[in-house]
């Protein structure tokens, strides 16, 4: 991913040039290709390059036009033959136009309404000279990051939170409710523009923040989701073929790539359907096959999903990191080192992605495709027996519940009966009971309730259990009274799932690596959003519509296998075991870091029973011992502290 930079100063005889740099040199791990700059009275902007498209090497931003417009862009456009034909365009050399000419062009034509035309990922930066106004414009879907942070004398933005801190104004505080919602069980905050640092806002996926020179800010949204239009048929056949069609279009243009790109291949039925997909793309110029990157153990019968990696891989030139010979790989140090150097409590959990972004970097790729967000994409509520059931087909709602039983990722060996019963409860019971079981399970929880780490008093000064209680029942009249679309971008666009784009997009970008998301392409979620849902889950599988239309590429036992096990969580205990010293020294430090959030009894006995083992095993916590060791580290690293 690239990097944007800028500062708007209110006081314009202040330096925001300064400041700008400031902000930039934190982000030059996004910038491999050099830095473009533009500076206005007041007003500074910086663009860091990435160089990922054949087309990106002719890019030179900030882009100028007349006396008037300033733009920078971290984007890619998709439909870049169809933009152009709009824009009139078919006439030039399109190899060399650059994303960034047409997102420009784009702006001219259409202003704000070049999101309607547009297919792609950005983060935009628009300054008017003449207004002196500026606009920051996210993509709808929000695979490129954009945060702001504004004070009494300034507005900065930036692609990464963290290089905000200590402006004028900006404080290293974080943010209070964002450490609830990484200590204590099932909390997040009502505000899904917060970051983990109080001064510091995200601009969300779809939004656009206007800014003036006078320091009026104000957001608005410039784009909603639609429907995609699908057959009106009960034809699966129909469905899958539209899936493939569509997946196929949204793997095809993540191929465009100045060097072979790389996939992030766990085995399981998400990151398989995107190499399946690549083979069955033409390969005209500017696509290039994709080389899998795999954790696997010694021996295909290690774990399922490292067993469908080895057919899935066979002879190919993928790339295999075996599990066993990490102990003595440098990898392993790399990733460790890595681990507590850039310590973040999101980066710090995806630790798989982190290690295939090394060893793309080393493979002399710098782009990574992957399949992790297929499990939000494809969700299915899991109730069609009690749909059926209600729909009056008693027969075919036994058969699913079985069925559930035996194939289903999170229901397997449940009772039919149960699954049944649960099915038609999720439709049938009313709100008045569902809120009432909620308070009753609140009252007999109490505070153990919020997990064992947040501090009381700290939890009664933020009324955790209050606010978690009515997230709760807010969230069961939300789903009681939306339909299925209403539910989906409800599941797809919550802070869990944007932070933990966000997640991959500055993993990836700290090794000069750009992420790809082909589950989280604006036609997909489109696709799904209008798919009736026994398609998305259906026979008792989970993810129906994908292991059909790829069956037949990817053999039975991989379309159809039922497991998720994968050595993700083995990387995890290998990182830990190799920093217990490190580990040790964090958690110490977090009781003076921590002091008032993390309950100082809990944390205690946590450096107890690590200081006694000092190793990975069966009476430790090994992910409590991470989130812990990660925190300190974190707030130690960007000099941070509690409210």
């Amino acid at each position: 991913m690239s990097a944007i930079a800028g500062v708007l100063r209110f006081d314009v005889e202040l330096d925001a040039l300064r400041d700008t740099r400031a902000v930039m040199a934190r982000m030059m791990h996004r910038a491999p290709d050099g830095v473009g700059w533009f500076e206005d009275a007041g007003f500074a902007l910086a663009h860091g390059a990435l160089h990922s498209t054949p087309e990106s090497v002719h890019e030179r931003q900030p882009v100028l036009v007349g006396d008037r417009w300033v733009l920078a862009v971290d984007g890619r456009i998709d439909n870049r033959q169809a933009v152009s034909r709009e824009l009139g365009l078919c006439g030039e050399d399109l190899d060399h136009l650059t994303d960034a000419d047409l997102f420009t062009r784009a702006w001219l034509h259409w202003g704000l309404g070049f999101s309607k035309h547009v297919v792609g990922e950005f983060a935009l930066v628009v300054w008017d000279r003449q207004e002196r106004r500026l606009q920051l414009v996210r993509d709808g879907v929000g695979q490129r990051p954009l945060f702001f942070a504004k004070s009494t004398r300034l507005l900065a933005f930036a692609s990464e939170p963290e290089s905000l801190l200590g402006l004028d104004g900006i404080s290293h505080a974080c943010d209070e409710d964002a450490l609830a919602y990484l200590l204590a069980s099932h909390f997040h905050t009502e505000d899904y523009s917060k970051t983990f640092y109080r001064d510091v806002r995200r601009v969300l996926p779809g939004e656009v923040l206007h800014a003036t020179a006078t320091g009026d800010v104000a957001l608005s949204r410039h784009w909603h989701i639609q429907p995609a239009r699908l057959p009106n048929s009960r034809d699966p056949r129909e469905y899958v073929e539209s899936f493939r069609e569509v997946f196929g279009e949204a793997v095809r243009c993540r191929l465009r790539s100045l060097h072979r790109p790389a996939l992030m291949l766990s085995g399981g039925i998400d990151s398989a359907s995107v190499l399946t997909a690549s083979h069955r793309v033409d390969s005209p110029a500017g696509l290039q096959r994709l080389l899998p990157i795999s954790l696997v153990g010694e021996s295909g019968q290690a774990c399922e999903e490292t067993r469908n990696i080895f057919h899935l891989l066979g002879d190919s030139d993928g790339i295999r990191v075996p599990m066993a010979g990490l102990s003595g790989n440098p990898l392993l140090q790399e990733l460790c080192d890595a681990t507590w150097a850039r310590a973040h409590p999101v980066d710090n959990s995806i630790l798989y992605a982190r290690l295939c972004c090394l060893v793309a970097r080393q493979a002399g790729t710098n782009v990574l495709l992957d399949g992790a967000d297929g499990d939000v994409v494809m969700y299915s509520e899991g109730s069609q027996a009690g749909t059926l059931a209600l729909a009056g087909h008693p027969l075919r709602a036994l058969r699913e519940a079985k069925l559930s039983s035996r194939f289903h990722t999170y229901l397997q060996g449940v009772s039919p009966w149960r699954i049944l019963l649960h099915g038609l409860a999720a439709t049938l019971q009313p709100s008045w009971l569902a809120e009432w079981r909620y308070r009753q399970n609140d009252g007999r929880r109490g505070d153990a309730g919020l997990g064992p780490w947040i501090d009381g008093s700290f939890a009664r000064r933020l009324h955790l259990r209050e606010r978690s209680l009515e997230m709760v029942i807010q969230n069961r009249r939300v789903r009681a009274h939306d339909d299925r679309a209403g539910v989906l971008i409800g599941t797809w666009w919550n802070p869990g799932l944007i932070r933990s784009m966000e997640g991959a997009d500055r993993t990836a970008a700290c090794f000069g690596v750009e992420a790809r998301h082909p589950w989280c392409d604006q036609r997909v979620l489109e696709f799904f959003l209008g798919l009736p849902e026994d398609f998305v889950a259906r026979d008792g599988w989970t993810k129906w519509i994908a292991r059909t239309a790829y069956a037949e590429d990817l053999g039975g036992e991989v379309a159809w296998h039922t497991g998720k096990r994968h050595l993700g969580s083995g990387l995890v205990s290998l990182v830990a075991d190799a920093g217990k010293e490190c580990i040790a020294a964090l958690l110490a430090e977090a009781e003076g870091r921590l002091h008032g959030v993390v309950d100082a009894e809990a944390l205690s006995g946590l450096r107890a029973v690590w200081a006694k083992n000092c190793n990975v095993g069966d009476d430790v916590d090994i992910d409590q011992v991470m989130l812990i060791a990660t925190l300190a580290a974190w707030m130690k690293r960007f000099d941070l502290h509690a409210g």
